[in-house]
């Protein structure tokens, strides 16, 4: 007899972490004693006021406090929101919802949700609530089995991965001789990408390798599309084998697929070339993890293979970031979530890095390297994969002075645009589509006939 299938566990919500005070001495623990003691006092001595007195102020008490120990049994409170993931300047639409599952109800109950810096509310008319000190506040009563929810926004300043802090929940008895706190664990994040920047204005060289190219040589068939057939070889698996052919032709044929072919680049970010300056929200770091950003995404819609390397420590594991390449909306998402879980903080050495990379790549895969100063031990490494024939090109980002540059590997100066564009009209050029400020004769302008400020 076959095993009954099981239902999917779904995990528990975990408990909060609640805690009582008091509002005054006389309520504690060591106050019930004393009106205990008054009131078998006042009864010893036959002083009926001071008996009745002492009997309302410790009912009230032990009412309050036993009101207080079951105000926020089963109650919840939670910010949902409807996405977890944005660009920088959207806004998420979110609901604050506050529950109560027992037939007592709540004459009052606070909730506080801290939020990160770079999460603003958008309060409206409809919002309800306060906003202060980083603290989104509402107050409200709660009647038996009531639940109440207010929809507000979200405003995402920055880019950056930001786990959303606890939720605290307060109320009490009705009189506030006792106040009740509970502290909802934290389960929610929200990861907000970098900013995509057209290629067109970011001016990337149209020699850029994640363009456009034409190739013959056929590296994967397709197994989609058969475009003829042939005799059959040995080796050429069964699968392939076209019976009906075989049939007609009295010999056994096989299917002639169609070529596919899907150039691999692998997005380098140097994390720790970038100084402690350049990491501000208007620095080259934020611009040279939006330019990985665009550049995946470019290369992802023109089919390509793209994978993202950062000797960084990711703000939810600590780990360097390495993903291998791939294509798809599946590749693109994981890119810019890891995009922008990357902060300043390198890992390691970039060279040792690298060369550990390097081993999980396919010969062939072009390497796009985006940096801000170039380390002494990388312009050996460059040279040998320039030697083994693998496809490179340097990323520059800043102003600062590179350097020397290994010999014959494309190396390019990245602006933002409203830079470039104030560059171009200071040297009254145009850039033609191509990256920084052309070169205009001689040497010069053969290095730049391909597109793009040669900084070498």
């Amino acid at each position: 007899m076959g095993r009954m299938p099981q239902k999917p566990t779904i995990p528990a919500e975990p408990p909060p972490k609640v805690s009582t005070q008091a509002s005054g001495y006389l309520l504690t623990g060591g106050g019930h004693l004393f009106f205990t003691g008054i009131l078998l006092l006042a009864v010893w001595y036959g002083k009926e006021a001071l008996a009745v007195l002492a009997s309302l102020m410790l009912a009230a008490a032990l009412f309050s406090r036993g009101w207080s120990r079951l105000s926020l049994a089963g109650v919840r409170g939670r910010l949902l929101l409807a996405e977890r993931r944005a660009f920088p300047g959207d806004v998420l639409s979110g609901r604050v919802r506050l529950v109560n599952r027992k037939p007592l109800p709540l004459p009052w109950v606070a909730l506080e949700q801290a939020l990160p810096a770079e999460l603003t509310p958008v309060l409206t008319h409809s919002s309800g609530g306060t906003f202060g000190d980083g603290t989104l506040r509402y107050a409200a009563s709660l009647g038996w089995y009531q639940a109440l929810q207010w929809r507000i926004g979200f405003a995402c300043t920055r880019r950056g991965y930001f786990p959303l802090p606890p939720l605290t929940l307060t109320s009490g008895d009705p009189f506030g001789f006792y106040t009740r706190q509970a502290v909802m664990p934290p389960d929610d994040h929200v990861l907000v990408y970098p900013r995509l920047i057209p290629i067109g204005e970011l001016g990337i060289p149209s020699c850029y390798p994640a363009g456009d190219e034409r190739t013959e040589s056929r590296l994967f068939p397709d197994p989609t599309r058969t475009v003829g057939v042939r005799d059959y070889r040995p080796g050429d698996p069964l699968r392939a084998i076209h019976w009906k052919a075989s049939a007609r032709q009295r010999r056994l044929q096989v299917k002639v697929f169609e070529a596919a072919t899907t150039r691999k680049i692998a997005l380098f970010v140097a994390v720790n070339s970038f100084g402690p300056g350049a990491a501000g929200p208007e620095g080259d770091f934020e611009f040279a993890l939006s330019v990985a950003a665009s550049l995946a995404y470019d290369a992802i819609g023109r089919g390509a293979s793209v994978g993202l390397f950062a000797n960084s420590r990711l703000a939810d594991t600590g780990q360097p970031a390495s993903l291998d390449p791939a294509g798809g909306q599946a590749r693109l998402t994981a890119i810019l979530e890891t995009l922008a879980k990357v902060t300043p903080a390198a890992s390691g050495l970039f060279a040792p890095f690298l060369k550990e990379e390097l081993r999980m790549l396919c010969a062939g895969t072009t390497l796009v390297f985006i940096l801000s100063s170039l380390p002494a031990t990388l312009p050996p490494l460059l040279e040998g994969l320039k030697r083994a024939g693998s496809p490179l090109i340097l990323l520059w980002i800043g102003e600062g002075d590179p350097g020397p540059l290994p010999a014959q590997i494309p190396c390019h100066r990245l602006r933002r645009p409203a830079e470039r564009c104030a560059a171009e009209g200071r040297n009254g050029k145009g850039n033609g589509g191509t990256l920084g400020d052309q070169p205009e004769t001689g040497e010069e302008a053969a290095d730049g006939a391909a597109g793009g400020e040669d900084i070498r």
